[in-house]
């Protein structure tokens, strides 16, 4: 009896597996924890091309964004601002957004004075930290 006892017990035939099921559940929980712990960041605004500067540094805090388009447009969130107006909607804006600085991304093709009619209608809302938008070179 001992004979067949030990004869089922060390079959050669059999092959031995190996459970994936738990290594694939850990590599879910990983692949969720992940996807729920990355921030996304979405600047608001409309798209430019803006300057390349090497002296470009990133802000971590809250910002609101004043863009100058090609056509030398104001936007701000994505809405078309006249020059008229952008006093009153940066101070809206900061209000809302306590402790915001506010950016201003230009692009290459907008025009100057326009520019620094923007920068003069953003410090007379009151905001003193005025930063420019622009890349780093490749």
């Amino acid at each position: 009896m001992a004979g067949k006892f030990s004869k089922h017990i060390f079959n050669q035939n059999e092959d031995a597996q190996i459970d994936m099921t738990p290594m694939l559940d850990v590599v879910f929980i990983m692949l969720i924890f992940f996807i729920v712990s990355t921030s996304f960041i979405k600047e608001t605004g409309i798209d430019v091309n803006r300057p390349v500067a090497s002296s470009t540094q990133v802000i971590d805090q809250n910002i609101i964004l004043v863009a100058i388009d090609e056509n030398s447009l104001v936007w701000i969130d994505k809405q078309q601002v006249p020059i008229g107006n952008l006093k009153s909607k940066v101070e809206r804006a900061v209000l809302e957004t306590k402790g915001a600085s506010v950016v201003i991304q230009g692009d290459t093709q907008a025009r100057l004075g326009l520019f620094i009619q923007v920068m003069d209608q953003i410090k007379l809302a009151g905001v003193e930290n005025i930063s420019i938008a622009s890349v780093k070179p490749k």
